[in-house]
């Protein structure tokens, strides 16, 4: 009985519903009707039929089923099996001489020519690009200095900045100019060796060295990539090491010719450093006075915190010395001594003697 007068009800109110003119304006009394004025009000727009909306529970989310997982596994297995056939298709014929695993069961074979194919894509890029990274050292009549020097480019001479107009810029390290202009050639080939890729540093380079001092440029694809560093090999430059200094801020990158280098601190950007007008005395020093092994000269200052503070105070005891000794000639002879010589005897710098 319920149910019945429950659908008789819904059946009217559908009616009514669908019926606009059964919903007809109202005439209201407004505040107006006190002076005795009917005011009908605007008609208003049909009603909507009230509907019933019921709360569903969401159904709970279940994880794949086992034949999804199995699904899943057949793929990656076909997927592997596939890669490895690719990979590892023989080249030549399977009974050539050429084939180092002509020898092993089918399945083994196309698993290592795999993996050789693997370990020569990786070499590709963690191996220097060439075994010898510069060409021959010039002959006559063109002149080759007789020391290199290794250069690191970003934080050593340059440092990057970011800016939201102009976006990354790099600033000039103070005494870049006068350092290149100054140990460039005669006295040492210059040549830039960084682990930054080379269509972003070789225009840096560009506009750091319009005179062309900087003779050669190793970038990114000549370093060794272990471990997450890029080492630079300095035996690779087919350059005598005992003749090869290297600048960087990186000891890490200089791990495999630790004794060729001079580790600098990071230049973060400060215009009152100067650290490489301090270097340019030392490298002068160092080339002029013809030191057969410069790899002797870094290992006595080594052991210096610093090599350069270390320096000007040997600096600073060969000028008294030299005054002393020419005050002393002075004094027997009533004369002058000639400063000839001096650059060849500082801290012991010279063909006979490799320490200071």
């Amino acid at each position: 009985m319920a149910a019945a007068i429950s659908s008789c009800c819904r059946l009217l109110g559908s009616r009514i519903c669908s019926q606009s003119s059964l919903i007809s304006p109202v005439i209201q009394l407004s505040s107006h009707s006190c002076r005795g004025e009917i005011i009908r009000s605007t008609a208003r727009l049909p009603l909507r039929c009230p509907r019933a909306y019921y709360y569903v529970k969401p159904k709970e989310k279940k994880g794949p089923s086992l034949r999804g997982w199995v699904m899943f596994g057949a793929g990656c297995v076909g997927m592997a099996t596939g890669a490895v056939v690719y990979m590892g298709w023989p080249e030549a014929a399977p009974d050539d001489e050429k084939d180092p695993y002509k020898n092993d069961p089918v399945p083994l074979q196309y698993i290592y020519r795999t993996r050789d194919k693997i370990r020569d894509f990786y070499e590709m890029f963690a191996e220097p690009s060439s075994k010898m990274l510069l060409p021959e050292p010039l002959q006559e009549p063109y002149y080759q200095p007789p020391y290199t020097l290794v250069l690191e480019l970003k934080d050593v001479l340059v440092h990057p900045e970011y800016d939201r107009k102009s976006g990354w810029r790099f600033r000039k390290r103070p005494g870049v100019d006068a350092f290149l202009n100054q140990l460039g050639p005669p006295l040492f080939e210059v040549v830039i060796y960084t682990h930054e890729a080379g269509f972003s540093a070789s225009p840096v380079i560009d506009g750091l060295d319009p005179s062309g001092m900087i003779m050669y440029r190793l970038f990114r694809d000549a370093t060794r990539y272990t471990d997450g560093v890029h080492l630079k090999d300095l035996s690779a430059l087919n350059r005598d090491l005992s003749k090869v200094i290297m600048i960087d801020c990186d000891e890490k990158a200089a791990s495999d010719n630790i004794r060729n280098a001079i580790i600098l601190k990071k230049w973060e950007g400060d215009p009152q450093d100067k650290t490489l007008f301090d270097l340019v005395p030392f490298l002068q020093t160092i080339a002029t006075s013809n030191v057969d092994d410069i790899r002797a000269v870094l290992d006595f200052y080594r052991k210096e915190d610093d090599i350069l503070e270390a320096f000007k105070r040997n600096q600073a005891r060969l000028r008294e010395a030299e005054q002393e000794r020419l005050a002393q000639l002075n004094q027997k002879q009533g004369g002058t001594s000639s400063w000839s010589g001096m650059f060849g005897r500082s801290f012991g710098f010279g063909r006979s003697s490799n320490k200071p």
